[in-house]
């Protein structure tokens, strides 16, 4: 998806009802003072902005497509609409430093350059910034719950069956492994080769090729084929754990209690569709609340209008310090 394109020395722009137009001419005048040929660092950033915006017109596309939804052009516009704020930010911090070999080495303001050029430094920063916090947060609007390759999110209303098949598939693999070593020993002490036990592996097991030789193949440090379902375990006992601690968490339900504190009356609600803990204040907390919430891992949601965190027992205790620390030890 294309929506910033360079011709004649012109940044075009165009997303959603955004639209823009950057000549070359209007900003060669930031890198006189810094090289001997600004038209090519113009248009080098031109073409630079070109490339962030359509790579992250791209990477939309692609999330998207994935979540099958329709593209939201309302983010796309507000991502360039920003994007060419913070560059021309940039620029303009580009255009109060110098080069002495442009400018020449008498009375070369040392310190204030030096200055400048930090805070040239800070907003081109900022531009890195932005698009990492802007993938991260249309990943997150594709993908609420995350995406099939990342952690299981316990407010994922999937999470129960999620983690079941995830428990089912770990099963399957150790029994593969356990399958794939005793079919190694046995071909060794027949002294078959190691293609032939890795046909055999693959044949019996179900594994592909690249799983099987990664048991069968040596290694240079290797002394011993095989399998080892240690950490595989140890992963099917964590999902169990996981898998019951959730079901409980179902079955105790939401609950909500209200605590009177200096803050005023305080809603501590447990929200099990999202597996979150939360504070729900009358107003806005004053600063020292705040930095009491966030110290104890209590973050803000808008969507919420809550203060939250995981739905755990550490949950819990955090929420039981944070009302302790604002009310007294009569919220304990």
């Amino acid at each position: 998806m294309i929506i910033a394109v360079v011709e004649d020395r012109t940044l075009s722009i165009l997303a959603g009802t955004f639209a823009a137009t950057i000549a070359a001419k209007d900003i060669e005048h930031s890198f006189h003072a810094l090289t001997h040929f600004p038209e090519r660092r113009t248009l080098s950033e031109l073409e630079g902005l070109a490339e962030r915006l359509n790579g992250f017109a791209a990477y939309m596309v692609e999330l998207w497509e994935q979540a099958k939804l329709p593209l939201p052009d309302a983010e796309l516009e507000a991502f360039a609409r920003r994007h060419v704020e913070i560059t021309a930010k940039y620029w303009a911090a580009e255009g109060r430093c110098m080069n002495w070999f442009i400018t020449g080495p008498a009375r070369f303001p040392v310190a204030r350059n030096e200055k400048r050029m930090r805070v040239s430094d800070a907003r081109r920063a900022d531009i890195s910034a932005h698009i990492a916090t802007a993938k991260k947060a249309v990943k997150r609007k594709a993908f609420p719950h995350g995406t099939d390759d990342e952690p299981i999110r316990s407010g994922d209303p999937a999470a129960m069956q999620r983690i079941a098949s995830r428990i089912e598939d770990l099963a399957l693999s150790i029994d593969r492994m356990k399958r794939a070593n005793v079919i190694i020993r046995r071909m060794e002490k027949d002294q078959a080769s190691e293609a032939d036990i890795l046909a055999r592996v693959v044949a019996e097991t179900g594994m592909d090729e690249e799983r099987a030789s990664r048991g069968v193949t040596l290694a240079p440090w290797q002394n011993r084929r095989g399998f080892s379902t240690t950490n595989t375990r140890a992963e099917l006992r964590r999902m169990q754990t996981r898998l019951t601690s959730l079901a409980a968490m179902k079955k105790r339900g939401d609950r909500a209690e209200d605590v009177e504190t200096e803050a005023g009356a305080v809603t501590v609600k447990e929200n099990t569709d999202m597996a979150r803990i939360q504070l729900l204040f009358p107003g806005k907390p004053d600063e020292q609340t705040r930095r009491t919430l966030k110290s104890h891992g209590f973050r803000w949601s808008p969507s919420q209008g809550a203060w939250q965190r995981n739905l755990n027992e550490a949950g819990r205790y955090a929420a039981k310090c944070v009302l302790k620390s604002i009310s007294g030890d009569s919220a304990a």
